[in-house]
This record gives structure tokens, sequence and C-alpha cells, in this order.
């Protein structure tokens, strides 16, 4: 990531991949937490999302939902081809994933990630296991897609790819920063 401080720009590149359900190989060794548990969003609530997304997103410029409209974003979550996951730990929300299967027979794991306080932990491994699961349990999905760019945390990227995840298309992308924004606060 390039950041233009003066100008308050962001360069960062997008990078897309991919993976055929049939190679699915799951993260082996990963330790089970009986103090982890996924929940299962049935037409989740806007600010639920948000404070998923908020806490997940804050150091990652993930800012596209806090500028759009509501309705939109509510439009998403009802959806019944959406679904999102929560991961449970000790009790407490700690991460999310969104599973979006609009376009069978590629599902797109829309969005990944876990709170500051729990990276570097095996969680993401836990997590990438339990979204194999789901899709697999899905009959109707061939593809499992994904995208994370250079503005999200160092080890996004590595994890799609050590999970058998596939690279086929990069691009170039500037945006503001957030902090640029008349409302500096994250709402």
């Amino acid at each position: 990531m390039v950041r233009e401080e003066a100008s308050g720009i962001l360069n960062y590149t997008v990078s897309y991949l991919s993976l055929e359900v049939e190679n699915i190989k799951f993260f082996e060794n990963v330790s089970g937490n009986h103090f982890v548990s996924f929940l299962k969003a049935i037409s989740p609530n806007t600010s639920y999302f948000l404070y998923l997304y908020k806490e997940v997103g804050q150091k990652y410029e993930w800012t596209d939902w806090l500028q759009s409209e509501r309705g939109k974003l509510e439009s998403f979550l009802t959806d019944d081809n959406v679904i999102l996951y929560s991961l449970i730990l000790r009790g407490a929300p700690k991460g999310f994933f969104v599973l979006d299967y609009r376009h069978l027979p590629i599902c797109d794991l829309a969005y990944f990630g876990l709170f500051d306080d729990v990276t570097g932990k095996g969680l993401g491994k836990l997590m990438i296991n339990r979204v194999f699961e789901e899709v697999i349990e899905k009959d109707d999905v061939k593809t499992l897609t994904v995208n994370t760019n250079t503005l999200d945390h160092k080890s996004a990227l590595p994890l799609y790819e050590n999970a058998g995840f596939n690279l086929y298309k990069t691009e170039r992308h500037k945006r503001r920063a957030w902090s640029q924004f008349e409302n500096k606060e994250y709402p």
C-alpha cells in the first residue's frame, strides 16, 4: 500500500482469488477450541452487521458500507442467498464471514475477518475450515471466490493462498482515506 499523505489518497491493489469446491482441502492440525462456536444469522439487522464490520475493518479502510444507503445494506443482508456467520468466542463475537450465494454455482466469500484481539491465534484457519464446511454442504456450489486488497491485514492474502485459493486477477485502485472525510469519526 502506498499512502499519499498530503492528498489523503490511498493506492492499493485488489487481488481476486477462486477455489474449485472439488479441490477444497481443510487446514489440518487446527486446534479445536471448545470456547468457539459459529452463529448463523437469519436476516441480521444492519446495526449488528455494522458492529462486526467496524470492529474488523476500522484499521483496514472498510468504509464502503458506512458511506452507502442503509436500505441497500438492508437489502443485501436480508437476501435469503446472503448468509452471515459470527465467530463467537467465550460468548462474545470476535469475527465474522459472509457467504454470498446469489450467483450460483459461484459462492463469494464476501466478508471475512477477526477482531484485533484474536488475530494470530489460529482462528482464521478455524474460520476458513468452517467456510469450507458450509460451502460443501450446499450441493450446488462449484466455485468459491474471495477478494482482498493491500489495505487489509497482511495475513489475509497468504491465508487464502494457503487455503488453496488461486489468484486469477489483480487491479490497482485509488480512494480517499477515511480520515479525509468531513466526519473523521468512525460512526
